[in-house]
């Protein structure tokens, strides 16, 4: 209810701040005058600094630093995915109201996250119809991943569906959706428990993965889309984790973000592995734990993660964490190096 309150108070209040332009009328929401908008994006460092970085069991696994994001745009927060550029230079992040931002970040000469540009854009997604979300309901934005070949995937979750945005520009999601056809099997998940995992695999099929219902010890759908065909089969959740995102590792696994809360005090963030090659119709995935995050490494409500692989081989991991619009949450961007194996 409290999103639902937020992403009215969104909409109306833009009008009067000329942001979005007639768009953003209740009652007749368009295509954005101008879409996306500049914004002003801020941020401060959190957490262990360089010279105070915590250990991993895994060796190989470094935390590069943590950045708190803000913004006076009132459309700023609930961020449930990310992708970065090939670079590394900029972001593109999806929120569950409907929106999307693009930012630039900096980095110390040794590799840590230091802060953002204050120059960012946000714009709003536009339905298959070309024009915006009139209610919170359809603009639920929960999963971001590259298309094969070009463009971009965006799974929705309440009603469930996958579109397809195909602007000429890098990390841009303006312009009409194109629907993406989705099995009853992924239809037929509980309303908040939808999509909320999709990543394009290295074979260039779309790996997709839902959150799963309240219940623990259970499983989630889980679907490969290739060349327009779809296999179903099943992720066993362990606990009360489920999954949030996911990204391509190396060595040829999928890393797979988790997060549990059942209450103040039971948060619980971590990384699991699963295996491509144990994917086929009517199978069962059983993750393996990668690596829990802990404090000092500052943690919220990570929803979001996309993993880049440099020249070098090394891998950087980066998370982004969803607000709720909360006054005690935040939205936080953390970055993993992950170093090359001897065996990668």
């Amino acid at each position: 209810m409290k999103k639902i309150i937020i992403f009215i108070l969104i909409l109306c209040c833009m009008p009067f701040t000329m942001l979005f332009g007639a768009s953003t009328e209740l009652n007749n929401p368009a295509q954005p005058e101008l879409n996306p908008i500049p914004i002003s994006l801020v941020s401060e460092q959190e957490g262990p600094q360089a010279e105070e970085i915590p250990k991993f069991a895994n060796p190989r696994l470094k935390y590069r630093g943590t950045l708190l994001l803000n913004s006076p745009h009132p459309a700023f927060g609930g961020f449930s995915d990310l992708l970065l550029s090939d670079d590394r230079k900029n972001f593109l992040a999806i929120s569950d109201m409907g929106f999307w931002l693009k930012g630039s970040l900096n980095y110390t000469q040794s590799g840590f996250l230091e802060g953002v540009e204050r120059k960012a854009e946000m714009g709003q997604l536009l339905n298959t119809e070309g024009k915006t979300f009139a209610i919170k309901y359809y603009a639920d934005s929960e999963a971001l991943c590259r298309a094969p070949e070009y463009g971009y995937l965006v799974a929705f979750e309440r009603v469930h569906r996958i579109n397809r945005y195909d602007s000429e520009k890098t990390l841009d999601l303006s312009g009409k959706a194109t629907a993406i056809p989705l099995p009853a099997q992924l239809k037929k998940v509980p309303e908040n428990g939808g999509i909320e995992t999709m990543l394009l695999l290295p074979d260039k099929s779309i790996f997709v993965l839902t959150e799963g219902d309240d219940s623990t010890d259970q499983f989630s759908e889980a679907a490969i889309l290739k060349n327009g065909k779809w296999t179903l089969f099943r992720y066993k959740r362990n606990s009360a984790y489920r999954p949030t995102s996911a990204g391509n590792l190396a060595d040829g696994r999928i890393l797979i973000l988790e997060r549990k809360y059942q209450g103040p005090g039971t948060l619980g963030i971590r990384f699991c592995t699963v295996e491509k090659d144990k994917i086929r119709a009517g199978a069962t995935l059983f993750p393996e734990l990668f690596c829990e995050i802990n404090l000092p490494i500052p943690r919220d409500n990570y929803e979001g993660m996309d993993i880049i692989t440099d020249n070098t081989g090394t891998q950087w991991i980066y998370i982004i964490s969803d607000d709720n619009f909360s006054p005690v949450q935040r939205t936080l961007l953390t970055l993993f190096e992950l170093a090359k194996a001897e065996s990668d």
